[in-house]
């Protein structure tokens, strides 16, 4: 099972592929526009990533990954800026950040923290949204 951990900083969106092995791949890093944000999810869920982690207060990623039918683990926001503050991680670039999200499925401690998502499944009298 593959996962990858995408972080949208200010300026860019950072994702981060943690392999079978838990071996990281090297950060992909895109200019953080919806455009790219969809492109790097499609990609994503094409690439065989099976989970995406994410920071609870990422709502547009949410929606495009839900949307795209990825399985998704958020994270307390909360909780993620007291370990970055704590860390100095909210004065290095945001790279490192997602390198953070990354090792925090493979921290027994931390993963326990993650908090799983469902896409509800549409009711039947539902209309689809275009």
């Amino acid at each position: 099972m593959s996962l990858c951990a995408l972080w949208q900083g200010t300026r860019r969106l950072i994702a981060v592929i943690v392999d079978d092995d838990g071996e990281l791949r090297p950060p992909i890093t895109v200019p953080a526009t919806p455009d790219n944000a969809h492109y790097l999810l499609t990609y994503l869920a094409t690439a065989g990533v099976d989970t995406l982690i994410l920071s609870e207060a990422s709502h547009s990623l949410i929606a495009q990954a839900n949307a795209l039918k990825l399985a998704l683990h958020l994270v307390p926001h909360h909780l993620l800026n007291a370990i970055r503050t704590a860390t100095g991680l909210d004065h290095r670039p945001p790279r490192n950040t997602a390198i953070l999200l990354a090792r925090w499925y493979l921290s027994p401690a931390l993963r326990l923290h993650l908090r799983p998502t469902r896409t509800p499944a549409p009711q039947q009298d539902q209309l689809e949204l275009l």
